[in-house]
């Protein structure tokens, strides 16, 4: 594998990463990714300029929550600008939040 590799998903395509690719970093470049690792509690969701770090072996679903690009490198992130290291929790508590609206106003 090349030092960086780049890569386009249409919005709601999905690709899945075999084998041991622990310690690759995945960099959003443009657009929203959805991933989610086995073994790795919760999903993820990365935006333009945020990265997600392979800490450990098993398969990695990324999914495209809108037309994106994402480059897979060896390594530390290279990212444009820093990432507050609690964005992936509050896009999963809006998440959660929005799952319960619906149903609180649907019944």
């Amino acid at each position: 594998m090349k030092s960086e590799e780049t890569h386009r998903l249409r919005r709601d395509e999905l690709t899945r990463l075999d084998g041991d690719i622990a310690g690759r970093v995945i960099s959003c470049r443009e657009g929203i990714l959805w991933l989610t690792q086995k073994d790795n509690p919760g999903d993820h969701l990365i935006q333009a300029g945020e990265a997600f770090s392979i800490d450990h072996p098993g398969a990695v679903l990324i999914s495209a929550l809108e037309d994106s690009v994402y480059a897979m490198a060896d390594g530390k992130s290279r990212l444009r600008f820093p990432v507050w290291p609690f964005t992936p929790a509050l896009w999963r508590m809006a998440r959660r939040f929005e799952g319960a609206l619906r149903k609180v106003l649907l019944t």
